[in-house]
């Protein structure tokens, strides 16, 4: 976000806000807390909004990223009016107009072109501003002679052109749209967001819910990480998603237990009377996070139980969804570590060179191996863990390196 849109007047501003459900699990027990709820309580609570305070400036896009529950249907219902907080203030600064759930807001029963009214009136256009704007709807929605159609009889595609028409159409100064660009082809997506371009580029607020992350990172400001339904995160929108992508494929770092003091203890392992590793650690201190291209470098050493002729090391990693991205040993790098005697200690270091990891969560083991590899004289377990976070919208497992070359 820039930093003039920072410092304007929000025009719209969420403080404390909060939605608790009452859950009755039986349905005479909405009956019994009518009559009887002075002496008991017959439902339990359901918050899915605890607290959620944010703001958004004129002409700022913001997009909000959460898993199924987290609470952004809730949220965008109360912004839009048609669900009631339990605590808190919402604040609006101007015209809304919001494309929720498919469908939300149109009358099946009417027509196309009776919906663009109701809702153009909902708005607070009379009715020569609605006229003014019709053809401009029309055009938009491409749905020829349905237009005069009543809606139910429109697939959900042609619902979405006409919501999204209508709701581009009447200049609003915040424009919600939830998901409701998943739905259609890719032409008519790509309209869609030359359009919202369009309106960013004339200072409509907009605020953007969307699992296509992609387009998150493209075109937002900033991002807000809904989880549980309290605010987790508010910031660059391409750090937020790429956090939340690693949430949701591996769970929640900070609670997986991959406590950092495993890496300056003895890493577990299974015993194997052959040998252990003493040391296995990211050699950076403190330093956790990585870019692509970075080197990220670990430190082992193995304590021998025998004499050995020499040893093989291999280093695993695996991203935290359980996908197994690299498994390598100083064989195919040509290097060797000579013979040692029991009660000796073998050290080294191995470092991932200008890493090609995608942005992720992930976590490694080191393995020592006689020299055919068909002994294992010891293996951490997953025990070292680190991130890789990238600074530009990227998707994909891996950076690799590769070249481009205009042609004439």
């Amino acid at each position: 976000m820039s930093s003039e849109r920072a410092t304007r007047t929000p025009l719209l501003r969420v403080s404390g806000l909060s939605k608790v459900y009452r859950i009755f699990d039986r349905p005479g027990d909405r009956l019994k807390q009518i009559l009887f709820g002075g002496f008991k309580r017959y439902y339990r609570d359901y918050t899915a909004l605890k607290d959620v305070s944010f703001s958004i400036a004129k002409g700022e896009t913001v997009g909000i990223v959460g898993r199924n529950g987290a609470g952004k249907s809730t949220l965008l219902q109360i912004l839009t009016g048609t669900l009631q907080e339990t605590a808190g203030e919402v604040t609006i600064n101007g015209r809304v107009a919001a494309l929720l759930e498919l469908g939300s807001g149109i009358n099946p029963e009417l027509t196309g072109r009776e919906n663009i009214r109701l809702l153009a009136a909902i708005l607070g256009l009379d009715d020569a501003e609605t006229n003014d704007r019709m053809p401009a709807i029309e055009t938009f929605a491409e749905l020829g002679q349905f237009i005069d159609q009543p809606v139910k009889n429109y697939s959900s595609g042609m619902y979405v052109r006409l919501a999204f028409s209508i709701a581009t159409c009447v200049d609003p100064d915040l424009l919600i749209v939830d998901e409701a660009l998943s739905v259609g082809d890719v032409a008519f997506r790509n309209k869609c967001m030359r359009r919202i371009n369009e309106l960013r580029a004339k200072d409509v607020s907009i605020l953007f819910v969307s699992h296509d992350l992609s387009t998150l990172q493209m075109i937002c400001d900033r991002a807000i990480w809904l989880n549980d339904g309290q605010v987790k995160a508010i910031g660059n929108p391409v750090q937020i998603t790429q956090d939340f992508h690693a949430f949701m494929v591996a769970g929640d770092v900070s609670a997986a237990g991959f406590d950092s003091d495993l890496r300056i203890a003895p890493p577990p392992q299974q015993i194997t009377d052959h040998g252990q590793f003493t040391v296995f650690k990211l050699r950076s201190v403190g330093i956790t996070d990585y870019l692509p291209g970075d080197d990220i470098a670990f430190e082992f050493s193995l304590r021998l139980d025998e004499d050995i002729d020499g040893a093989i090391f291999g280093l695993s990693i695996y991203r935290r969804d359980g996908d197994w991205v690299i498994g390598q040993t100083n064989k195919e790098a040509g290097v060797t570590w000579p013979p040692a005697k029991a009660n000796e200690v073998v050290s080294g270091i191995v470092t991932l060179r200008d890493t090609v990891l995608g942005p992720g969560e992930y976590v490694a083991a080191i393995a020592a191996y006689n020299s055919d590899l068909s002994l294992l004289y010891a293996m951490t377990e997953l025990n070292v863990s680190f991130s890789v976070r990238s600074p530009y919208p990227t998707w994909g497992k891996i950076i690799h390196p590769v070249s481009w070359e205009p042609r004439s």
